[in-house]
């Protein structure tokens, strides 16, 4: 089951006796307990109770989980921390909540770790265990996260220009916690100078150089004079070619896409440009005497060749 899934079922009146929230992004994890919450109705703090693992103990949460509500029509207990388990307690635990015949709803949260090799692996163990609980897997999927920067700019009146929207959807696609915390900096930033600029917003990132990197992207994709000249100020001040290519693949493949996702360019010059930018990534990693050189006529080349998502002749 997936988040929006779960909002549908929700919705319809569908409530579970046991969830099992899996996701790395915590306010991902949160927003789904809270839609839970909210839908339940628990009357705070007479019946929500809250565990963190391996603090708490089996008992104490089986005895919260079979206790009567006091004024809600069930309780809510929320563990926290089932990532922290060892295998072989999280088994046993997984056994007791199993059994368990209770009418009262229980919320187990199991935080991922980013690596995709973990992440991986702890799928395929809890797709083995606690069989008894609606499993939901909480994920950021393709164009939500621009549409949470939207969203944000929106509701908060944020004077944003479309490369900083970019900077933020490429740096932070797979971290929505850090998304928040960053258009939380941004929004307190302007309460205070009232409008930014990209020096500004340099001073906010993580990396002095990353806007300046989207900053050239941007320019190349919609074939702007100056992206040039943007990529010959980038090496003197931060000659890191090979996050310029990484940079420059991903802009070109996200604006060859409809908003469904689906490649509406040219397929064999897409694949022939992102061939170009390979061989300039080769002679990155080889440190060759000719990667600006390439990486110069790449862009004079390609520069706006995929303006609006469409390939256009050169």
């Amino acid at each position: 089951m997936t988040e929006r899934q779960l909002n549908e079922s929700l919705a319809s009146g569908e409530i579970h006796n046991q969830y099992l929230l899996i996701g790395d992004e915590p306010i991902l994890l949160e927003r789904a307990l809270t839609s839970i919450k909210e839908k339940i109705k628990v009357e705070e703090p007479f019946d929500l109770d809250s565990f963190s693992l391996p603090d708490a103990g089996l008992d104490d949460i089986m005895a919260k989980l079979f206790l009567m509500p006091f004024g809600s029509d069930r309780r809510l207990v929320v563990v926290k921390g089932l990532d922290d388990l060892p295998d072989g307690e999280q088994e046993d635990f997984d056994r007791a909540v199993s059994s368990s015949k209770s009418s009262n709803c229980l919320v187990l949260i199991y935080r991922l770790d980013k690596d995709a090799t973990a992440k991986k692996r702890a799928l395929t163990k809890l797709e083995r265990r606690f069989m008894h609980a609606e499993h939901v897997v909480l994920g950021t999927e393709q164009g939500k996260v621009r549409k949470w920067i939207q969203s944000a700019i929106n509701r908060d009146n944020l004077k944003l220009g479309g490369v900083m929207v970019t900077y933020l959807e490429n740096e932070f696609g797979n971290d929505v916690t850090g998304l928040k915390h960053e258009l939380d900096k941004i929004k307190n930033y302007l309460h205070e100078a009232g409008s930014i600029d990209s020096n500004g917003m340099k001073d906010l990132a993580k990396g002095l150089c990353d806007l300046t990197k989207y900053e050239m992207v941007n320019s190349f994709m919609n074939g702007s004079s100056d992206a040039l000249q943007v990529f010959e100020e980038l090496q003197t001040t931060s000659p890191k070619s090979a996050m310029l290519v990484d940079a420059l693949a991903r802009g070109i493949v996200n604006r060859a896409r409809r908003k469904d996702g689906v490649t509406h360019t040219n397929r064999t010059a897409l694949v022939d440009v992102v061939a170009q930018l390979a061989m300039i990534d080769r002679k990155v990693k080889t440190s060759s005497i000719f990667e600006r050189l390439s990486m110069e006529l790449f862009i004079l080349q390609n520069a706006g060749a995929f303006k609006n998502g469409v390939r256009y002749g050169r």
